[in-house]
């Protein structure tokens, strides 16, 4: 596969390239940018990559079988539909577009075309999901009672797209993405929203933190916390009938940090060790995957519909503070 990228976004120059260094039958040839003249040529120096005048240039290329779209959200709908248009599959990063209806027209027309469309939550990936849920179902806690999880972090520096509503920012969209991901992997295809709260703050025209409830069929609940002006967090729980699991590093475990986990049962700690991964470098291989893969192909169209559902759901549902 050669891939191309839209954009010198930091995601691209810092995670995405050296997750991809030496995965088999990839090639990242190009890159374009059309907002930051500036940050080509040293991308392109440091990876040794071909530089493109623009977006639509390197679209245009004939020797290109994908692309990956890191631009911010309110993007991602124009070039991925481009991309797809132009006959190749797309990688794009979190979240798929801004709204349900933009995610699932880019998904009718990825299935029309037979190529494959990624949302990039990465952390979905990382082996230490999996180990959470294994010790789950052996019955380390018990009967699971209730699911929390908070994604949030200080205030970044004013110019961060995450405070400009027309590029897409938000804490919803953002930091409370994550966490509405991680309810789907443990409360199942089922999930639904059962109430919500956004608020915002003096100076910012986005919601900038939030909470979440969501539950399934069977009276799971999954509750969540998320915000862009808060003391960071990173924190996964499972209160159980016989103890209560909990985790600090769900979302953002880099690649050669070992992940850990507590399980407490009344006042006696044990703590698990969690598996090592490389969660961005499984991502976009899983993607490379889909491109061969009519029915992992499936499964992502509808992951990324029901995930885009789910944010307007609460969007609608939310009470605003």
């Amino acid at each position: 596969m050669r891939l191309g990228i839209i954009g010198c976004s930091d995601i691209a120059y810092k995670r995405f390239m050296p997750a991809v260094e030496g995965i088999e039958g990839l090639e990242v040839v190009a890159v374009a940018e059309e907002y930051d003249k500036s940050r080509v040529k040293p991308f392109c120096e440091k990876y040794g990559l071909q530089a493109e005048e623009n977006f639509e240039r390197l679209l245009a290329r004939n020797d290109l079988d994908a692309v990956y779209v890191p631009q911010p959200p309110a993007l991602h709908y124009e070039w991925a539909k481009k991309a797809l248009v132009s006959g190749k599959h797309v990688l794009v990063e979190k979240p798929s577009t801004t709204e349900a209806h933009l995610s699932l027209e880019l998904s009718e027309i990825a299935r029309e075309r037979g190529l494959a469309l990624h949302e990039n939550y990465m952390f979905a990936y990382h082996a230490q999901i999996d180990a959470i849920r294994t010790l789950i179902n052996d019955g380390a806690i018990g009967d699971v009672r209730c699911y929390r999880a908070s994604f949030g972090f200080p205030l970044r520096e004013a110019k961060d797209f995450r405070y400009n509503r027309s590029l897409g920012g938000g804490a919803l969209l953002d930091a409370g993405g994550y966490t509405v991901k991680l309810a789907t992997l443990f409360l199942g295809e089922d999930v639904r929203v059962e109430a919500a709260v956004m608020s915002t703050l003096p100076g910012y025209e986005v919601d900038m933190y939030g909470s979440v409830m969501l539950t399934d069929q069977t009276g799971g609940v999954f509750q969540a916390g998320f915000g862009m002006d808060n003391n960071y967090s990173c924190a996964f729980s499972v209160w159980g009938s016989r103890g209560t699991l909990t985790t600090g590093r769900i979302f953002t475990a880099p690649e050669g940090y070992t992940p850990s986990a507590t399980i407490e049962r009344n006042g006696e700690v044990e703590t698990v060790i969690l598996p090592k991964d490389s969660h961005f470098r499984k991502s976009v291989c899983a993607f490379m995957e889909e491109t061969e893969d009519t029915l992992k192909r499936e499964k992502m169209y509808n992951d990324i519909i029901k995930q885009a559902q789910l944010i307007d759901d609460i969007r609608r549902k939310a009470r605003r503070g």
